[in-house]
């Protein structure tokens, strides 16, 4: 059986992830870095929106 990767969808899940102590903390910086670009796109389409 092939593993496959964990994909994340939304920003909780990465932060979620990030928090995660049984990964390797690069892994972890890699997904706190993405829950941030994940939290910044929701922001700029709610301001998006208001226009």
């Amino acid at each position: 059986m092939e593993d496959r990767p964990y994909i994340a969808a939304e920003a909780h899940e990465c932060k979620q992830r990030a928090e995660d102590p049984k990964l390797p903390t690069d892994e972890r910086l890699v997904w706190a870095q993405l829950a941030v670009a994940a939290e910044l796109r929701e922001t700029r389409r709610l301001l998006a929106k208001r226009r």
